[in-house]
């Protein structure tokens, strides 16, 4: 008799581990899944900043002119930095980027004007807001035009969401078939105790008293579960980060990106988990004897 409870006991440990081990793994999938998307937004704030709006200025500027420009230009909500280039700048980077030196020609003479690169914020980078924002610009006095690559705006803001919709497209079904897993991993995991729920029910046990035990002990497999996965999670996050030296911690979407990673998994590592149980035990009380076999 107390061989065969021990084994009783040890079945029930091996199911409980076993539920653990599958539930880690699915919401780690999930979570992988998740910072894949994470990262895809980060790269896409990058690229939309590399977006570079150049105002060029008149001639006869003084210092102080320059600096009430750049004031009024970043007080605008969507600038994200402003970034002055004076003749002198504008004539290296010509010869920096042609290889030419327009002085062999022009001698001291330096027809190019001043600028001012200014940067946006990756929420405001479209075409249509670009092209509102350069019309604000040339309302300025100091500024004669303005110049922006609006062809290769819309082709790269084109194609980041067209890699957005497929990446979320994938972050939803894998969050879906990380459900599955584990509903069905707890489903299996109940069907061995449907006798021993049956037998509660039997002696005058109501449905709150024999499904209060399983819930209880599956929330706490949840969370045992979604600390596992959190902790590999991290433990990949930290390599990847100091060797790689990937992800600005100090950039507001990575940090909401991973905090909501995080509540995430816990969130559906608890309520699925409960979800799951309960309904196998409602529905194991409900069933009679013989379609228990």
């Amino acid at each position: 008799m107390s061989q065969q409870v021990g084994k009783s006991l040890q079945r029930k440990q091996t199911h409980y581990i076993n539920s653990i081990l599958i539930t880690s793994l699915a919401l780690l999938m999930l979570g992988l899944m998740s910072i894949l998307f994470i990262s895809f937004k980060y790269e896409e704030a990058n690229i939309k900043e590399d977006m570079v709006i150049s105002a060029y200025l008149k001639e006869g500027l003084t210092q102080t002119d320059i600096d009430k420009l750049l004031k009024k230009i970043e007080s605008e909500s969507s600038v994200k930095a402003t970034k002055f280039i004076s003749k002198d700048d504008a004539m290296k980077l010509f010869e920096d980027k042609f290889n030419e030196d327009p002085t062999e020609i022009l001698g001291d003479v330096n027809p190019l004007p001043a600028s001012v690169d200014v940067t946006l914020d990756a929420s405001a980078v479209n075409v249509d807001s670009i092209k509102l924002f350069r019309e604000k610009l040339q309302l300025y006095p100091e500024v004669t035009h303005t110049r922006a690559n609006e062809e290769l705006i819309s082709s790269v803001d084109n194609d980041l969401k067209i890699a957005g919709f497929i990446i979320a497209g994938f972050s939803i079904l894998f969050l879906l078939i990380s459900i599955a897993i584990i509903d069905k991993t707890i489903r299996l995991s109940m069907y061995s105790n449907r006798f021993l729920v049956r037998s509660m029910q039997l002696v005058g046990a109501t449905r709150s008293f024999i499904t209060g035990p399983y819930v209880r002990r599956s929330v706490i497999n949840g969370l045992v579960s979604a600390f596992i996965a959190l902790l590999l999670l991290l433990i990949g996050v930290i390599y990847v980060h100091n060797n790689f030296n990937y992800w600005d911690f100090s950039n507001g979407t990575i940090k909401r990106g991973f905090i909501f990673t995080f509540l995430m998994l816990i969130g559906v590592g608890v309520l699925i988990t409960w979800f799951s149980t309960r309904n196998s035990v409602h529905k194991y009380i409900r069933m009679k004897l013989d379609e228990l076999y």
